[in-house]
């Protein structure tokens, strides 16, 4: 420091005024942003203020704990200590590096003359330092409050304010990093609140302001000039350029001193030169295409990533000008305002990791729009989030991100989606006032956690009209014969090979040879499985292809009840046979058909216990439903002795729903001849119990009748040993919990398969290889939870029995294994992956019809872009078309132009529909037919095998 020219004091008084007047300027932008609301709600806004503060005490607290990233808070503590000694004019001087714009040094300058007042080290110097972009924070949240409550109401403000205040990428970024974020983000939000309430000039000065802060307010400025142009008259319009150029100059004059007039445009520039990257660590559309931290010069197709990444800026503009300037009304410019943000983060290149930061704030106001807006601010805080504290912690480690980091990659995807799903939302409502989330309503969302269900009235959903009988028409036999036969090709054909066991056959094979010679052993699973294997043996010799044999069968029937299922579920014979096909076709479900083990087995039961609650529920026949009841009683014992844990699943999601349909439908009552009276009520209680009784006590039988080989072999002697049997079980399990296996998945993992199960590998020294991989089809795999996520939706909009149990089931089946300790593999996932394709089928048949709404449609569009962005390649390089490096950037073109067709025919909204409908089912077949040879073990090349292999890394993320 001592190299540096001294203060001569002329410049430490400029500063000092030209401080004043800044930190005036923002005050009085709050101040017309607030009082407002201040005035008339006194009280919540006393409330709001003091619970902030609280927050900001807390925050600045723990400051003294988090480090922050070294550098970052290491180099503001070293200009505001600068600025504390030697002034403005000590600044930007040669071989002193400084990369800030002056905007923010004032803030550093008084923390930094507290900090020296003090002689503050360590925590408490960053506390000091730290403190301003806390300050910042606070008035975001007061700026956030007041602005929710003028657009949307009291409870839209706080919970604005409370999506501000307690964001945790937000906290991250200011608290964790140590940042200044806020500060900048503060001043450009108050600047669009200005303009909005016609206070030009002063919007332009924060504007300005806001640009020497940090260089990233600039994206900002085209959308505010379209707005003053279209608001504004001409004396406005020169009120706006005085007020951009006087605050400009107050702000640079005290640090002029010394430099020439161009230093301020050579010092933007030479920033921007110094990071000559493709993405400095953020993860957006420039890091899938050309890699994190790769240099910008690099090409792709002859063109440099900065020229693409510079040239994409044109659309984005040209859509959020477009959009405000057909419609200048306020939700539209924070629609423009957050669309260029998060816009310019994803496409323009040398964008850094905080550079997110802004498009969370802005997408605050948005979030109030509508449950599309609502989802998207929700996704940017996760994807902001995981972009942040991935990169601090790998920069603290000292190290620096792969340039095709696998979790970056997914994050930057995942960004991608989320800014079209915005866009194409807007687009679609082409910037007019919809169904946005009024304080109303917000206020019932809250009532309704805590309103008990029977001051509900049942919605029309619920009635037992829902499953009435359909008409079976020839063209249903024609179909059903045709699923079937397929179905049964695809597990019966070379059922025998591999000629050895496989994976755990191990157990199960050599269990039911346990029986069949009669030696006692050691399983926690009933019995009813391992027989079927058994009784495949006894009747036509040990063979493979023969422990195989039951499977095979109940797989094949597994199709035909699916598509009773869905014919009955959903009235729709298209959804019916997409149900089943998909059933069929799915490669863990073929490779589970052709093993000798469990799941099948009570996967199929559990299935046609499914379709016996739908036939129950149309049935008014009193005698009949006492068959159905006897008949389901037998299928969920069957059950429930074929697997442990998760046929109870079963058992309690049909009897539930047996118990609540005779609950609620008065034929049960005015079939017996009473009326909806008082003295109805005890008489369908006893049916509700009555049917319990029947269905509970009949499983019961049958899950008990399921160990008489135990009995009738002489391994077990009375009740004590069934008793002991469920100690061993106890025993078992717990031995096993801390087991660890290679290919065992995390249940939070399996939705998006990350860890399949290779069941059997035959892989020689040279030539072609054969496997059984345990994976499914990685296109209707992953389309399964946005599949779920509309059927929520629907169930909250349209609730009915199906779409109750669909969400019930799927959760049901998941949710239990949160508790379980053990190893669990991929295969654990199958009922609810089956309840999924259930829903999958309905959306898909909607698509067809025209009939899902656009979010949907779009929904379904992007369960396809990781299939084309990770796969395409992939598939390519096996026939060496393209080097593997290569893999990410072929999928690009073809996702964006997918993206495009569809954007182009969302004007007609039914052929939106089957083109997404056309695009899902035609990729989902053509992966069928790529990964079919790895579910049947037929012979490929390696590099075949390589390439089918999408996700390949250490760790948990590995296909095997």
């Amino acid at each position: 420091m001592g190299n540096l020219p001294q203060s001569s004091g002329g410049d430490i008084a400029a500063g000092i005024l030209a401080g004043m007047v800044l930190a005036a300027l923002v005050c009085y932008g709050l101040l017309l942003a607030v009082m407002p609301v201040a005035k008339p709600h006194a009280s919540d806004f006393k409330k709001a203020a003091g619970l902030l503060a609280v927050l900001l005490i807390i925050k600045i607290s723990a400051l003294y704990f988090f480090s922050g990233f070294y550098i970052d808070v290491g180099t503001y503590e070293a200009w505001g200590l600068q600025l504390a000694q030697g002034g403005p004019a000590s600044m930007y001087q040669s071989g002193y590096f400084l990369d800030y714009p002056p905007g923010y040094l004032y803030a550093l300058w008084a923390a930094g003359a507290i900090a020296h007042a003090l002689g503050a080290a360590g925590g408490m110097l960053r506390m000091i330092i730290g403190t301003p972009a806390l300050l910042a924070d606070f008035m975001l949240s007061i700026l956030i409050f007041a602005l929710m409550w003028r657009l949307a109401g009291q409870a839209a403000a706080w919970l604005g304010m409370l999506f501000f205040a307690l964001n945790p990428a937000l906290l991250f970024d200011t608290v964790v990093w140590v940042q200044t974020d806020s500060a900048f983000t503060l001043v450009m939000l108050l600047s669009v609140v200005m303009l909005m309430d016609e206070e030009v000039a002063a919007g332009w000065g924060l504007a300005a302001l806001a640009v020497l802060i940090k260089p990233q307010a600039i994206s900002l400025l085209p959308v505010l000039l379209v707005w003053t142009l279209m608001r504004a008259n001409w004396e406005s319009w020169a009120r706006a350029a005085l007020a951009y150029i006087a605050v400009t100059v107050v702000t640079v004059a005290p640090f002029q001193v010394g430099h020439a007039w161009s230093w301020l445009p050579n010092l933007y520039l030479s920033t921007a030169a110094y990071y000559h990257e493709t993405s400095v660590n953020a993860f957006n559309f420039i890091a899938l295409l050309g890699g994190l931290r790769d240099p910008d010069r690099g090409t792709i197709f002859g063109c440099s990533y900065f020229a693409i990444g510079m040239s994409l800026l044109i659309p984005l503009y040209s859509f959020a000008l477009w959009l405000l300037a057909r419609n200048p009304v306020r939700r539209n410019l924070f629609f423009a305002a957050f669309i260029v943000i998060f816009g310019f983060f994803m496409f323009a290149p040398r964008m850094h990791e905080r550079y997110a930061y802004p498009a969370v704030v802005f997408a605050i106001p948005l979030a109030f729009e509508g449950s599309a807006m609502l989802a998207v601010f929700a996704i940017v805080t996760f994807t902001c989030l995981s972009n942040l504290a991935e990169v601090l912690h790998v920069l603290n480690a000292g190290t620096f991100l792969a340039p095709r980091d696998t979790f970056g990659m997914i994050i930057s995807l995942v960004n991608l989606l989320v800014f079209f799903i915005a866009a194409a939302y807007w687009y679609v409502r082409r910037g007019a006032a919809g169904s946005s989330i009024s304080a109303a309503a917000l206020k019932e969302w809250f009532a309704a956690i805590f309103v008990s269900a029977r001051k509900t009235p049942a919605p029309h959903g619920w009635r037992a009209e829902d499953f009435t009988r359909f008409d079976w028409l020839r063209a249903d036999t024609i179909i059903l014969i045709a699923l079937v036969g397929v179905a049964a090709a695809l597990r019966f054909w070379h059922l025998g090979h591999p000629a050895e066991i496989v994976f755990d056959e191990v157990h199960f094979v050599g269990q039911a040879r346990h029986y069949i010679h009669g030696e006692p052993f050691l399983d926690p699973h009933p019995p009813i499985a391992k027989l079927l294997i058994a009784a495949g043996i006894l009747m036509f010799g040990d063979y493979s292809r023969n422990w195989r044999l039951g499977n095979a069968l109940l797989g094949t029937v597994m199709v035909a009840v699916t598509y009773l299922l869905g014919r009955r579920m959903f009235h729709s014979r298209l959804a019916a046979v997409l149900a089943a096909g998909l059933i069929a076709c799915d490669g863990f479900f073929i490779v589970d058909s052709r093993i000798g083990c469990i799941d099948i087995v009570y996967l199929t039961l559990a299935a046609i216990a499914y379709l016996l609650l739908l036939r129950f529920a149309a049935t008014p026949d009193l005698l009949r439903r006492r068959r159905l009841l006897l008949v389901t009683g037998v299928v969920l014992g069957l059950c429930l002795g074929s697997k442990l844990y998760v046929p109870g699943i079963t058992f309690l999601l049909v009897n539930a729903f047996l118990l609540f349909i005779l609950w609620r439908k008065a034929e049960t009552v005015e079939a017996a001849g009473y009326s909806l009276s008082t003295r109805a009520w005890p008489l369908r209680f006893q049916w509700t119990a009555g049917a319990a009784l029947i269905t509970g006590s009949t499983a019961g039988m049958l899950y008990l009748a399921s160990f008489l080989p135990h009995y009738t072999l002489g391994w077990w002697g009375g009740i004590a040993d069934l008793l002991h049997y469920y100690k061993d079980v106890m025993w078992y399990e717990n031995s096993v919990a801390g087991a660890t296996h290679p290919y065992a998945s995390p249940w939070w993992s399996w939705p998006l398969m990350l860890r399949p199960v290779a069941y059997w590998q035959d892989f020689p020294a040279h030539g072609n290889v054969a496997l059984i991989w345990g994976g499914g089809n990685p296109l209707t795999w992953w389309a399964v939870l946005p599949a779920m996520i509309i059927t929520s939706a629907r169930a909250k909009q349209r609730p009915n029995l199906t779409r109750v149990f669909l969400i019930s089931g799927f959760l049901a089946y998941y949710l239990i294994w949160l508790p379980i300790g053990r190893i669990l593999f991929l295969y654990h996932y199958l009922p609810s992956l089956y309840i999924g394709y259930l829903a999958l089928a309905a959306i898909l048949a909607d698509l067809w019809h025209g009939e899902a709404e656009t979010w949907e449609s779009f929904a379904m569009l992007t369960s396809t872009m990781p299939v084309l962005i990770v796969g395409v390649g992939h598939i390519a390089s096996e026939y060496q078309l393209i080097s593997g490096q290569a893999q990410i950037e072929v999928g690009l073109p073809l996702a964006a132009a997918l993206l495009i067709v569809y954007t182009l025919l969302t004007m007609r909204h039914f052929c939106a529909d089957r083109f997404v409908f056309a695009a899902f089912l035609s990729l989902a077949v053509a992966l069928f037919i790529y990964y079919l040879p790895i579910w049947l073990a037929i012979p490929i090349s390696r590099s075949g095998y390589y390439a089918r292999m999408w996700l390949q890394g250490p760790g948990l993320l590995n296909w095997i």
